[in-house]
């Protein structure tokens, strides 16, 4: 039976590949994609589709690696989480791996199973409830919008407290929390400076501009403590948990050399490339190895996209 606990319980126990402490959002983010093409009343999207729609969305939002992505993955292996069928499946003809052959795959169209896409068309506060879930469960708030803008799902608000089996409005247990402090304590430490342009804003005694923000992300279990935070600007904050820029083991700026952009926001950016970040005042812990590594080196997070520019 498919209510509205059920379907939210499953997502939060979607099976999600994992080396290391690199996850990959394959499955959450092919998910976002069948919520927002059902909520246009489209049930069933072919392999081809889907491959056209997740290959963006993982070279944009997935951690970068070597070679090409591989949208059957997921498309294939969601089908265990049992929010996802691909009708046919077991008669397919399959490759030692277990995937069907490709030219089967490209024949074959996957879906929601039909009790659940009832529920999500009937309940567009579940909606809501699941794709705030997979956003807050796999990506950083920073990009939050960004991603709802490029999968379509903009106009599902983000939401309220969710809603229980029964129809109240009691607040399920999440499985972690941020610690307010952490956000004050961040930017006591950096004294509402950004760490790395220096941007500092002030109206009576009245601070603002800056952000507290996690280098390894609370989403990917970044703890809240100063010592995997920076203060940083919104543009810088996005930068970063983009992959755009990232850090040497001595707290130097290092900026990807895939960034592009404007001759302006090219020239901010590269002009910080090999300057130190600045350091919290004294008595505060300053930005750990083991998070910039997880930011910076594939095989731990992954989120910098590789290679840096030169001359650091």
């Amino acid at each position: 039976m498919y209510n509205r606990a059920a379907i939210v319980e499953a997502v939060r126990k979607l099976r999600i590949w994992q080396t290391g402490d690199k996850r990959a959002p394959h499955k959450p983010l092919l998910l976002l994609v069948a919520l927002g093409q059902l909520l246009q009343g489209r049930r069933e999207l072919g392999f081809p589709e889907v491959e056209e729609r997740l290959l963006p969305l993982l070279e944009e939002y997935a951690p970068p690696k070597r070679g090409k992505h591989q949208p059957m993955y997921p498309y294939w292996h969601l089908q265990s989480d049992g929010l996802w069928i691909v009708p046919g499946a077991q008669t397919m003809p399959k490759q030692m791996n277990g995937i069907p052959r490709m030219g089967a795959l490209r024949e074959s169209q996957g879906m929601f199973p039909p009790e659940i896409a009832a529920t999500f068309m009937a309940d567009q506060g579940l909606v809501a409830q699941v794709v705030q879930e997979l956003l807050d469960s796999h990506f950083p708030p920073s990009i939050h919008d960004g991603l709802r803008e490029h999968i379509g799902l903009e106009q599902i608000a983000p939401a309220s407290p969710p809603l229980a089996a029964d129809g109240s409005a009691a607040q399920p247990k999440r499985p972690r929390t941020r610690d307010p402090e952490f956000r004050r304590l961040v930017l006591q430490a950096y004294e509402h400076r950004c760490a790395a342009t220096g941007f500092r804003a002030a109206l009576g005694r009245s601070y603002f501009g800056v952000e507290a923000a996690h280098v390894r992300w609370h989403a990917l279990d970044g703890p809240d403590v100063v010592g995997n935070g920076l203060v940083l600007d919104p543009t810088m904050h996005m930068l970063l948990d983009r992959g755009a820029w990232s850090m040497s083991d001595d707290r130097k700026i290092l900026v990807s050399a895939q960034f592009t952009g404007s001759d302006e926001a090219v020239g901010r950016l590269r002009a910080l490339h090999g300057k130190p970040l600045r350091q919290p005042l004294v008595g505060h812990e300053p930005l750990r190895q083991e998070f910039i590594r997880w930011h910076r080196e594939p095989g731990k997070g992954g989120v910098f996209r590789q290679p840096a520019l030169g001359g650091v």
